[in-house]
């Protein structure tokens, strides 16, 4: 079974403050760019503007990422957030298009009042997020 069978299972996880619990709880240990990438999708799925199915996604993502016990338990240490970071990616693969200096600036402020740290300790240059395949 893989991480896009169960979508609408994972979107009714979703709810903003256990999201911020969890960021409060693993911020540290799983990565600024990740935490950043979390927020972004958190800035996109109130824009109106994008698809509905193409929020739904972003949902999915962060209600799998709220999840302790999904694929690969978030207990285990390192290997517990591959699989949410897999999610997230492809989510994030699924947001580049919609990802604008205004929705970095808007995830970057949640970032600093969610994990409570100043301007300079937030991501200073966040291109990987915008970055196309080449």
């Amino acid at each position: 079974m893989g991480l896009l069978d169960n979508i609408q299972q994972y979107i009714q996880y979703y709810n903003e403050l256990q999201l911020k619990d969890k960021i409060a709880f693993v911020g540290k240990s799983i990565g600024s760019k990740v935490i950043f990438s979390v927020l972004i999708l958190v800035v996109l799925i109130s824009d109106k503007q994008i698809p509905l199915k193409v929020r739904m996604v972003f949902i999915a993502a962060l209600g799998y990422f709220i999840l302790p016990m999904d694929l690969i338990t978030d207990l285990l240490p390192v290997v517990g957030f591959t699989d949410d970071i897999a999610f997230l990616s492809y989510a994030i693969s699924n947001a580049r298009e919609y990802i604008t200096p205004e929705v970095k600036i808007k995830a970057k402020q949640k970032l600093s009042k969610w994990m409570n740290v100043d301007d300079e300790e937030i991501i200073e240059d966040a291109e990987i997020i915008n970055e196309q395949p080449s």
